[in-house]
């Protein structure tokens, strides 16, 4: 299992069109295979900050997702609405 985590800022004058954005952008994503979960998070102090959290099932999974029309589309309609850090990826450490 894959969990990815990306921080991201979007300012107030942004705020409703992007998050049309990402609505779209989930809804479309969750109805991938491999995709476990997919949820944009909101900062509870921070009105402008926020993090988007994947879970996929593989490595396979997380790569097909980002050749989809709807996740490049999005990533287009969100570049100018937002800026983005890179992305964690994590996986659970194993204990025995």
């Amino acid at each position: 299992m894959l969990r990815i985590l990306v921080p991201c800022r979007i300012e107030t004058e942004h705020r409703a069109e992007a998050l049309a954005v990402y609505a779209e952008l989930i809804r479309a994503t969750r109805e991938e295979a491999g995709c476990l979960s997919y949820e944009l998070l909101a900062d509870v102090e921070d009105p402008a900050a926020f993090v988007l959290a994947e879970c996929w099932r593989s490595e396979a999974d997380l790569e097909a997702h980002t050749r989809t029309p709807h996740f490049r589309e999005a990533m287009a309609a969100l570049e100018p609405l937002e800026t983005a850090a890179n992305a964690q990826r994590l996986r659970a450490v194993e204990f025995d």
